[in-house]
């Protein structure tokens, strides 16, 4: 199979029906849609072979900063690495942190510096990502279908890889000129943290270098925050007037970053909130198997986990109570509406 697509010799005319794909619109917590793009068997094969003969170079050269590529425990390893260097150094007033985000990174991804790279750092499957991102291809939702041009497509096994190539230049550019405490990113979302001039510096870089890879910085989703404040941070011009800056705390990969109680007590409960919410309506699926397959995997326990490992103890007693309580009731109504064939599966 590598022999065939790998090397390139797979004929162009077949690119429409390798690379093609379905789209499928999910909806963002902001109530923007992301498009995920789940590729035919074959081709998620050929990017799966791809991959597995890539990563371990490709580890070596952008896991300085870029924990969302083939790293297990990444999220875990920056929330309980900012958090750290946020209590050592929380009484520094001239420290500042900032959670940068970018407008459908995959989406606007400069596609001609996607290739550069692919061909410079990992050439063993540029072949393939030319024949795969090299011309448009279509992307099908139900009888109608657009043409992708600029993209990295979500759901393709290269996706990461591929979009941190092409962030990885932006991320160097930052390190060779800004002096940082921490600087670490999960694909798109970043997190900086070190002197507040440093700091605006590297806002700096990636507002002027970023477009020019596609990456277009999204000024709502990103916030300063540091515990004490001097007066430099208030500078007129050092940051952005339009950004976010909380007081309490931030919320980072789906975890908390703050020294608050109360901040972190009230994220936990939201979240069990939520979890509890989605645990109520598995009854209208009418179908037990399905609905404990879904309790296990994606909304009862693992919603709580996440919790405990992104938040101390203390701080989830409260959305721990509220969370048991709502999956007790959960389970009592999946079992009125299963019968005994739940019981047979517990």
């Amino acid at each position: 199979m590598w022999l065939i697509y790998g090397s390139g010799r797979c004929p162009s005319s077949l690119v429409e029906f390798v690379a093609s794909a379905p789209r499928t619109p999910l909806l963002k917590p902001d109530k923007g849609i992301r498009l995920i793009v789940v590729g035919a068997i074959w081709r998620r094969l050929v990017s799966k072979l791809a991959m597995k003969g890539v990563c371990k170079e490709m580890n070596k050269y952008i896991n300085d900063f870029q924990f969302g590529v083939e790293v297990s425990g990444g999220v875990w390893a920056i929330l309980h690495s900012t958090n750290r260097v946020l209590s050592e150094h929380h009484d520094d007033k001239f420290l500042s942190r900032l959670t940068v985000d970018f407008s459908s990174a995959f989406n606007h991804v400069d596609k001609s510096a996607l290739l550069h790279e692919v061909r410079l750092r990992c050439p063993f499957i540029s072949l393939w990502v030319e024949f795969l991102y090299g011309q448009a291809t279509r992307l099908y939702l139900a009888n109608t279908y657009i043409w992708s041009t600029t993209r990295v497509q979500e759901g393709d096994p290269l996706g990461p890889l591929l979009f941190a190539l092409v962030l990885h230049l932006l991320l160097h550019n930052i390190s060779n000129n800004c002096k940082l405490l921490l600087h670490a990113w999960y694909l798109d979302d970043g997190t900086l943290i070190g002197d507040s001039e440093e700091v605006a510096k590297a806002l700096d870089i990636i507002m002027v270098i970023g477009p020019k890879l596609g990456l277009q910085l999204n000024i709502k989703k990103t916030e300063l925050f540091w515990p004490s404040c001097d007066s430099r941070k208030l500078r007129k011009g050092l940051f952005p007037s339009n950004i976010a800056r909380p007081h309490l705390g931030v919320k980072l990969l789906g975890g908390a970053v703050s020294r608050d109680a109360s901040f972190i007590s009230n994220l936990a409960i939201r979240r069990a909130e939520n979890a509890v919410n989605l645990m109520c309506l598995l009854p209208q699926l009418f179908d037990p198997q399905s609905e404990l397959l879904l309790l296990q995997s994606c909304m009862g326990i693992a919603k709580l986990f996440f919790g405990l490992r992104t938040c101390q103890p203390i701080h989830m007693e409260a959305a721990a109570i509220f969370f048991d309580n709502g999956l007790r009731g959960a389970i009592e109504d999946i079992v009125v509406c299963g019968g005994p064939f739940f019981g047979d599966i517990q």
